[in-house]
Order: C-alpha cells, then sequence, then structure tokens
C-alpha cells in the first residue's frame, strides 16, 4: 500500500476512485489515485538541470503536495508551505542542500509548536490550475510558466497560514546567516 493512501487512511479520507480528484478537482479520470500518478511523472517534462534551474522540481512538489493536504503529513504541509514562501516570496533559489536546512528547522520548531496546523482554502478558493493542467503543457516555456503560476496559486490559496510560513522563512534565514551558509539568489 502506497504511504500516501495509508496518510488518507490516518485522516479519515475515503478514497474515490473515479471523477475528478476530491482534494484539487483535477479533471481526471480515476480521482486521486490518477493525480498522484500524474504529480509523480510531472518534473520531468524538461530535464533535471533545467527543472533546478528554473526550480520547477521543487515547485510542482510542494504545490501537488499543498493541494493534496490530506494525504501528507501535517508537518509535511508545513515544509512545502514555507518553501514555496521562501521561492515565491523571499526570492530564495532553491536547491537540494537548502532542504536539509529547512528540514532541521522544522524539526526544531515543532518542538516548540506540537498542535500548530496549517490552515487551507475551503474548495470554492482553491486554485483552477492542477498537475493535469500543467501536464498537458506542450512545450518549456508553457510548462515553465504554468508551474510558476501553479506555485503562486496554491500559496496564494493558503492565506491564512502565510503567517506561519513567513516566521519559518524567517528562522531559515537566521539559520543559514548563522552557519554562514549563503542562500543563492
Amino acid at each position: 500500500m502506497p504511504k500516501w493512501v495509508e496518510q488518507a487512511a490516518k485522516n479519515d479520507l475515503e478514497i474515490l476512485e473515479d471523477g475528478q480528484c476530491q482534494l484539487c478537482g483535477s479533471d481526471t479520470l480515476h480521482g486521486i489515485t490518477e493525480c498522484v500518478n500524474a504529480a509523480g511523472k510531472i518534473t520531468h517534462k524538461i530535464s533535471q538541470e533545467k527543472g533546478i534551474q528554473h526550480m520547477t522540481i521543487f515547485l510542482c512538489v510542494d504545490a501537488h503536495a499543498l493541494q493534496h493536504t490530506q494525504i501528507h503529513g501535517r508537518w509535511n504541509n508545513h515544509f512545502h508551505l514555507t518553501r514555496l514562501h521562501l521561492i515565491l516570496q523571499d526570492g530564495v533559489r532553491w536547491n537540494y542542500d537548502l532542504t536539509t536546512v529547512l528540514n532541521e528547522v522544522l524539526d526544531d520548531y515543532k518542538r516548540h509548536h506540537p498542535d500548530e496546523a496549517t490552515i487551507e482554502a475551503d474548495a470554492d478558493h482553491r486554485p483552477t490550475i492542477t498537475v493535469i493542467d500543467v501536464d498537458a503543457s506542450q512545450d518549456e516555456e508553457e510548462y515553465v510558466a504554468l508551474v510558476w503560476q501553479w506555485a503562486e496559486q496554491v500559496y496564494t490559496s493558503f492565506s491564512e497560514s502565510h503567517a506561519i510560513a513567513s516566521k519559518l522563512a524567517g528562522l531559515f534565514q537566521e539559520k543559514c546567516m548563522s552557519n554562514s551558509a549563503e542562500l543563492p539568489e
């Protein structure tokens, strides 16, 4: 059984296998399963090098995870929202090394805020772009543009949790500065 199915069960989410994705509303025939499968391949529409350069690898993962919070752990949502904040709001050029730093910040933070949860948008205010739309992009330029639009929409939809993301982003930047790590710009 895939981990996301186990997490859905922990969150008392009944997986619907037919029709649109019940979480993001994407136009699928087989619900969440099809949506998750599309997410598993979406970052491969361009090379890994270009995906890192354009940050589409990170933005796709974050956007999809946040549109499907019920199939991920609660702290996972903090991570993805904070990384979107750092990239979209603070202009951080993300790389894999920074993921370790953010995980360390989050591990410390959750010891002091054990019950905190992000608040997602209701179904009436969810983003209009989904993984299925991005997957339908016809060329590299359209793909990169759609990924950035998708990430922006998802981040915006979590407006009630922007204060959490901002606080974590500040702690992340403090840690980078205290470790003499330079944030890529």
